[in-house]
């Protein structure tokens, strides 16, 4: 049986490699790639190691060529910090030029993204939203409180969710999807972000506080783990 996807609900596929395909939809969304961490990191006077690379767009682009979407929607937080290094902006530029020959692109800012447009003004053709609606479903980062419509489902990342699992010997900590009846909490995309254990941790969002969540599936390597809570 293959552990590495769930269909979490009619459609709605949970992919081991941090990433939500809405099948009827055609639409693959992750969040909180937080480009650019070392780089920012470095910027502000904290010296990050730059190696291994970051294989941010690999990653993407198999997903893409393993799905073919019609849309790859980016649940805000794009890059970790729009700072002006030249790396970034050139890491900004290759990830949105690249996957626009793979897909259509859907761009949602996250509360880390101020000052991204002026730092991607090199692909100035790209627009980039607070929140997207697709059918029955509504795309945002998650940072700030909103009203879910009657007929929607949020899709939401800024969290990085985590749930901390043991064996008798000695727990570990993985990332995760959260599900309620109107929310689904995305995982980091980013292997930088560890992720913040749910089990001893509360919610930044009120999206999130109020989502009153049912069900977590932990990523374990390769394969995804459905676990009840709390």
């Amino acid at each position: 049986m293959d552990k590495s996807r769930l269909e979490a609900l009619p459609g709605v596929w949970l992919d081991h490699r941090r990433a939500v395909f809405l099948e009827p939809e055609r639409v693959l969304a992750v969040a909180d790639l937080h480009l650019g961490y070392a780089w920012a990191h470095r910027y502000n006077g904290q010296l990050m190691p730059l190696h291994p690379p970051d294989d941010l767009l690999a990653r993407l682009s198999d997903l893409c060529s393993d799905y073919r979407p019609k849309h790859l929607a980016i649940l805000g937080d794009i890059v970790h910090e729009a700072v002006p290094v030249t790396e970034i902006a050139n890491e900004i530029t290759e990830l949105f030029t690249t996957l626009r020959g793979l897909c259509g692109l859907k761009l949602i800012l996250g509360n880390h993204d101020k000052k991204l447009r002026k730092l991607a003004s090199a692909v100035t053709e790209f627009e980039f939203v607070a929140q997207v609606e697709v059918e029955k479903f509504l795309l945002v980062h998650g940072d700030a409180p909103i009203e879910i419509p009657k007929d929607k489902m949020v899709l939401m990342g800024h969290e990085h969710p985590a749930i901390s699992l043991g064996d008798g010997i000695k727990p570990a900590k993985f990332p995760c999807f959260l599900i309620s009846h109107r929310v689904l909490l995305l995982p980091a995309f980013s292997l930088w972000a560890g992720g913040s254990n749910i089990r001893a941790y509360e919610f930044m969002s009120p999206l999130a506080r109020k989502a009153a969540f049912t069900k977590a599936v932990a990523i374990c390597g390769s394969k995804l783990l459905p676990v009840k809570i709390p």
